[in-house]
C-alpha cells in the first residue's frame, strides 16, 4: 500500500524542513483534493514562517483551495505580500497561495473577486492572477444552463471553455465532454469544444473517461498528451490502473513513461503492486528505470524487500532527480517497520550519502 494522503498531510508539521518539503510535493503531485492540505500549510507558515516552512512552495503545481478558506488566504496572501519585493519568499508564497485561487472552480472564489481585484493592483507578484478571465467564470454562474448551451454553438473557445465549467459544476457536462471525445480522432482538427474538455479534464475531476484519456496520452502532440497524463493524475481512479494495467505493452515508449508517471503520482493502494506486474513488460531500459524509479516514490513498506531492491537498481542519475523525497522514508519506517529502520538508512546512505542528516535550519 503506497505512502497514503494522511501521512503526507501530518508531516507537513515534521520538525525537519526535508521532510516537511518531500511530504508537500508528493501530496501536491498527485493533485490530492483533501482540503485539509491548505490547514497543514497555514499551521506550518505560522510555526516556521514562509520563508523557510516549505523552501519550494513557490513551485508546487496544485493546491487545493476550500471555498471556506478563501477569504483566509487572501487576508494572509495581503499580509505575507505587504512592502516586501516580489523576490521575496514570502512575497513568492502569497503569489502561489492566489493563484492557487484562481485556477480552482469559479463558485470557490466567486463572491471574493473585488477582493482578489484589490490585491492584484497591491503587489506585482499577483501579476499571474486573470483577473478579467475569473470575473467572466464568476460571472457565468448565475446564467442558466440553456443560455449556456448556445456557447457550444456559436461561441468562442473562451465562452466554450466558460460554459463547460459551469456545466460540469453543475453535473450537466457529460453529453458534451463525450461529444468531445469522440472528436479527438487522429486525422479530425482540434475542435474548440475538444481542446476545451482536455483542459477542464486537466484541471477538474472528472470521471469515466480513463480509457479515451489514455489513448490521448499516448499521442506524439506533447501538449495533448501532457493534458491527458494531468487529467489521468486528477482523476485518481482505480479504472485508470486497470486500463494502464490492460494496455501497457501496446503503447509507445513515450506512453508507457506517461503511464508510469501517472501510476507513480496518483499514489493509490495498488500502485506498488501495478509497478511490479508492469516492469517485465517495459520495452526499454529508460522504461524499467522509470518504473522502478515510480515504485520507490509510492513508499510501499508494506512490500519493503521489493522497495528496497527498487532503490538498489535504480539508475544513478535518475536517484539524483528524486533525492528530494528520500527524507520522508525516516517517519514513514518509524510508523510502520521501525526495527527495520537501520537498515533502510544503510541502504539510502550507500547509494546516497548523508541526505538524512539532521536539516540545522529547521
Amino acid at each position: 500500500m503506497a505512502v497514503t494522503d494522511a501521512q503526507l498531510i501530518s508531516w507537513m508539521s515534521h520538525p525537519d524542513s526535508l521532510v516537511r518539503g518531500a511530504a508537500l510535493e508528493l501530496i501536491t503531485s498527485s493533485y490530492c483534493s483533501d482540503g485539509s492540505i491548505l490547514t497543514a500549510v497555514f499551521q506550518a507558515w505560522d510555526r516556521y514562517g514562509p520563508e523557510i516552512a516549505f523552501h519550494d512552495f513557490p513551485l508546487i503545481s496544485h493546491l487545493p483551495i476550500p471555498k471556506e478558506m478563501v477569504e483566509e488566504s487572501i487576508r494572509r496572501a495581503a499580509t505575507m505580500s505587504a512592502g516586501r519585493k516580489i523576490t521575496d519568499r514570502a512575497c513568492r508564497c502569497a503569489g502561489k497561495l492566489v493563484e492557487a485561487i484562481s485556477v480552482g472552480e469559479a463558485s470557490t472564489f466567486a463572491e471574493h473577486i473585488a477582493s482578489i481585484g484589490e490585491l492584484k493592483n497591491s503587489s506585482k507578484v499577483f501579476f499571474r492572477i486573470p483577473l478579467v478571465e475569473m470575473t467572466e467564470r464568476a460571472s457565468a454562474l448565475g446564467r442558466s444552463t440553456s443560455s449556456l448551451q448556445l456557447d457550444f454553438q456559436d461561441g468562442q473557445p473562451t465562452d466554450i471553455a466558460i460554459a463547460l465549467e459551469c456545466l460540469n459544476g453543475r453535473g450537466e457536462a457529460d453529453p458534451w465532454i463525450s461529444r468531445a471525445f469522440d472528436q479527438w480522432t487522429d486525422d479530425a482538427e482540434r475542435t474548440p469544444l475538444a481542446v476545451a474538455v482536455l483542459e477542464l479534464a486537466s484541471r477538474h475531476s472528472i470521471h469515466g473517461f480513463e480509457a479515451e484519456l489514455i489513448g490521448l496520452m499516448d499521442r506524439d502532440d506533447a501538449t495533448i498528451a501532457d493534458l491527458a497524463t494531468i487529467a489521468l493524475v486528477r482523476s485518481r481512479s482505480a479504472k485508470t490502473q486497470q486500463q494502464i494495467a490492460d494496455r501497457f505493452q501496446k503503447l509507445t515508449r513515450s506512453g508507457q513513461l506517461r503511464a508510469i508517471d501517472v501510476v507513480k503520482r496518483m499514489r493509490l493502494p495498488q500502485s506498488s503492486d501495478l509497478l511490479r506486474f508492469l516492469l517485465p513488460y517495459g520495452g526499454e531500459f529508460i522504461v524499467q528505470d522509470a518504473t522502478r524509479v515510480a515504485e520507490v516514490m509510492v513508499y510501499d513498506f508494506h512490500a519493503l524487500e521489493e522497495w528496497l531492491e527498487a532503490l538498489l537498481l535504480v539508475d544513478d542519475t535518475s536517484l539524483k532527480r528524486i533525492r528530494y523525497s528520500i527524507p520522508i522514508a525516516k517517519p514513514l519506517a518509524m510508523e510502520m517497520v521501525a526495527s527495520e529502520w537501520p537498515r533502510i538508512e544503510h541502504l539510502i546512505e550507500s547509494r546516497m550519502g548523508t541526505i538524512l542528516a539532521s536539516d540545522t535550519s529547521s
